[in-house]
């Protein structure tokens, strides 16, 4: 009866009391609210996606994904050495423990390689022509002697057997054929080399 008689006397004391405690609950049912919506403490290993093809990509998002991870595609490199279409890395990395619905942003080898753009070697020295295979992403495949006034030197550069012009885009990695000069009276003949020192 006090407590009644003192509210009944101090009405904006009752007030802000009641204020007090309304704000108290509400700040109480936000909280557990929020532990329910955002599956507070529950956590889960991110699987090993490296190394996956697109295909059992999909298949994952289709049929394991129990805990419904996002996978997304954010980068792809070129990887001589590996199919097209390989996960390389994800972020976060396996075993890593995130909530549900979580973003795994995954790097994929490209399908294409890249293109690049042929130079102008005719003209160089052998040397100096594997230097800038090497330099602009491209091989030295087959050197071809022929009989020339300028010997060592390349007189001609060839794709696929045709020749290639400077500029023309071709496949990252390609194999150039050059046809380099030898001096007179000797055989023409062909040489697989890998480098050149």
């Amino acid at each position: 009866m006090k407590i009644k008689s003192f509210f009944q006397k101090y009405p904006t004391v009752a007030i802000l009391t009641k204020v007090i405690l309304i704000s108290f609950v509400i700040v109480i049912v936000v909280i557990l609210s929020l532990r329910f919506f955002t599956n507070h403490g529950k956590e889960y290993l991110v699987p090993d996606f490296k190394n996956l093809t697109l295909t059992e990509l999909e298949d994952f998002e289709k049929n394991k994904n129990k805990h419904k991870f996002k996978l997304i595609i954010n980068d792809s490199v070129f990887m001589p050495d590996m199919a097209g279409g390989t996960v390389i890395s994800q972020d976060p990395e396996t075993e890593m423990k995130v909530k549900k619905g979580r973003k795994i942003y995954l790097s994929i080898s490209m399908m294409v390689p890249p293109q690049v753009e042929m130079p102008n070697l005719v003209d160089l020295s052998l040397r100096q022509a594997v230097n800038m295979l090497e330099s602009n992403d491209l091989k030295l495949g087959q050197v071809i002697y022929q009989p020339s006034k300028y010997p060592n030197v390349v007189l001609e550069q060839r794709y696929k057997g045709n020749l290639i012009k400077e500029g023309k885009k071709i496949p990252y990695h390609s194999s150039i054929t050059l046809i380099v000069g030898k001096k007179a009276g000797e055989d023409s003949y062909i040489e697989n080399i890998e480098f050149v020192q």
